[in-house]
């Protein structure tokens, strides 16, 4: 049987930082899944397990940077199916791959790495 926790937290924002925190909240791996209009009320997701993170945040930094599939491979060295099955979390990233990645993305290691 699987087991999730989901906790709450309770934040006041300024009506006007409202949209800045949903994005920032959402780029960090959550979820809007429902906005009260009348008082402001916002209810998210948990951001990404664990398993989802180091796809997501490759792939973000790789756009970012503005490099294909295909470039980032031929950067690091691997095969563009590499960076695919990295980003759709179906190959895990060896240690000094993290550390090429970080190097040409312009990030840290620990990005593209599970936490201990």
């Amino acid at each position: 049987m699987n087991t999730v926790t989901l906790a709450q937290a309770h934040v006041e924002i300024p009506r006007e930082s409202l949209r800045l925190f949903i994005e920032l909240v959402t780029k960090l791996g959550g979820r809007l899944l429902k906005q009260n209009e009348e008082d402001s009320t916002v209810y998210i997701s948990p951001p990404l397990h664990e398993r989802e993170r180091i796809g997501v945040l490759l792939c973000g930094a790789r756009l970012r940077a503005g490099l294909t599939q295909k470039a980032l491979a031929a950067a690091i060295g691997v095969p563009q199916s590499h960076i695919s099955e990295y980003e759709k979390n179906k190959r895990p990233i060896p240690r000094a791959k993290a550390e090429e990645l970080a190097k040409v993305l312009k990030t840290v290691p620990t990005h593209f790495l599970p936490k201990a």
